[in-house]
């Protein structure tokens, strides 16, 4: 598991009513367009980047990662940032064990595969060896 604490740009939304109102008029999307403008171009290109990140990681580890994203401004935000000591944004907590804040991909998927090491089962690694092995001495 994979959880990225980070200043995340929400949207505000309407009734159930009102959205499909909204919808059909057009107004929704100018709605949050204009939302969406108002965020500083530092957060927007931040939060631009680290989706980009998210969707490498995702392709990369596949099935094996389940990845959350967690508000820091959220009440579970806020908690992950004291239990953690989390200082700077996005940081990412492993397995509810290890936490990495900062943009450098090679830590934190040197990170991951060693928690991905460690949940392979013991026999599964021994067989993949010794058929690597095997594989060499032909």
């Amino acid at each position: 598991m994979l959880e990225i604490v980070t200043k995340v740009m929400t949207t505000f939304h309407h009734c159930r009513h009102c959205e499909i109102l909204f919808n059909q008029s057009g107004l929704d999307q100018k709605i949050l367009e204009k939302e969406l403008t108002e965020y500083p171009p530092d957060l927007k290109e931040e939060f631009l980047r680290l989706s980009d990140w998210i969707r490498e990681l995702s392709r990369l580890y596949k099935h094996r990662l389940l990845i959350r994203l967690i508000d820091a401004q959220s009440l579970l935000g806020i908690y992950k940032h004291f239990r953690y000591r989390i200082r700077t944004y996005p940081a990412f907590i492993v397995e509810r064990k290890e936490a990495y804040a900062g943009w450098d991909k090679s830590q934190l998927e040197k990170i991951l595969d060693k928690y991905i090491q460690k949940a392979v089962p013991s026999n599964y690694r021994r067989l993949q060896l010794s058929s690597a092995s095997n594989q060499k001495n032909y």
